[in-house]
């Protein structure tokens, strides 16, 4: 009687919070998708140390190509691709918008599994989060604006909001960080309670965005033209590319290449979502909004592929040799710590 009651309480609430989204979808998903920066922000802040730093400091090229590649080849090759595919204007600014966007968390966590630097992906993912407050305005006047001359009004107040949203907190997670070093809760330092949390219901947060646009956005998605779907199956594994032969050609290590790789194609494209439901409105928010959509759905299985083929097809003696300490870094952290480590039981899992 009991789980037939529970079973009838969360099937009604199910039910609810379908309703719910289809009454009110927009505004239900917006809300997920900025509670979702926030709970990104403040993860990625909590997991950079200043030995992050210094690490990535001993390796300026590999920072410089990176943020190249990310807030340089990322959005112009997003246009190009729009005028190879000749896309609708209005769906192009989507595009560009993920192309302009920063590199995702999730970039860390796959560079750990793909068994590259680690610290380093770590550094760039905090840059490239802080450049986002000034580059993604840059890319919306130069391509959207400038090279599409787009009559489409901006709401430029909504989307620098968007930025800060995960701007404030990736810099209160760092301050934590770096000035938590005797308070504890249970054994654990704030910090890495925090870094727990925000993995937990990062992840949860991720899934019920990706179900609820599903929900949501149906009918965009069932309309959606058959040239943006070979665009989201392009960019991502496009970028990576770029990223992964331009370290190769600078003769970086094999670690190196993959971070810079994984941190160059792994979009953010949970901000372009959230920027995006804020700026624009009706036809041109349906229009805008399929490729980010598309390429969303289409995120896990990119990723899946190409982690799978660093980890497994391109480990070399190098990641043998010299990869002991950059990519242990997430769990031997935990560990010396006195935490189980979230992203230590995925990887090992």
């Amino acid at each position: 009687m009991r789980y037939k009651s529970t079973l009838f309480i969360v099937t009604h609430y199910y039910n609810y919070a379908i309703k719910m989204a289809e009454d009110n979808g927009e505004g239900i998903f917006t809300a997920l998708s900025l509670i979702f920066l926030f709970i990104v922000g403040l993860g990625l802040g909590s997991t950079t140390t200043i030995d992050d730093f210094k690490k990535a400091a001993a390796k300026p090229k590999a920072v410089g190509l990176g943020f190249a590649s990310q807030y340089l080849f990322m959005p112009v090759s997003a246009y190009v691709l729009c005028q190879i595919f000749d896309v609708d204007s209005t769906i192009a600014i989507g595009t560009i918008l993920v192309g302009a966007s920063p590199g995702g968390t999730t970039s860390n966590i796959y560079t750990y599994w793909s068994h590259g630097d680690v610290a380093l992906s770590i550094t760039m993912s905090f840059l490239s989060t802080c450049a986002a407050f000034f580059m993604l305005p840059l890319w919306i006047v130069i391509l959207v604006k400038g090279a599409y001359d787009s009559d489409v009004e901006i709401a430029w107040g909504n989307i620098i909001a968007g930025c800060l949203l995960i701007l404030i907190p990736t810099v209160g997670g760092l301050y934590i960080r770096h000035n938590n070093t005797e308070k504890k809760i249970r054994g654990k330092f704030i910090w890495q309670w925090i870094e727990l949390a925000t993995t937990v219901f990062g992840v949860l947060f991720l899934i019920a965005a990706l179900t609820s646009a599903l929900v949501i956005y149906e009918n965009i998605i069932g309309d959606i033209p058959t040239e943006v779907w070979v665009l989201a199956l392009l960019l991502q594994p496009l970028g990576c590319a770029f990223g992964f032969f331009s370290a190769k050609l600078l003769s970086m290590s094999p670690k190196d290449q993959k971070t810079i790789s994984l941190e160059t194609g792994v979009q953010n494209f949970t901000l372009t979502i959230a920027v995006i439901n804020l700026t624009f409105q009706g036809e041109v928010l349906e229009k805008v909004l399929m490729f980010p959509l598309a390429y969303g759905l289409l995120y896990f299985s990119n990723s899946g592929i190409l982690v799978a083929f660093y980890r497994w097809y391109l480990t070399t003696e190098d990641d043998n040799e010299d990869g002991g300490d950059d990519h242990e870094k997430v769990p031997s952290t935990d560990v010396e710590a006195g935490t189980d480590g979230v992203v230590e039981i995925i990887a090992e899992g």
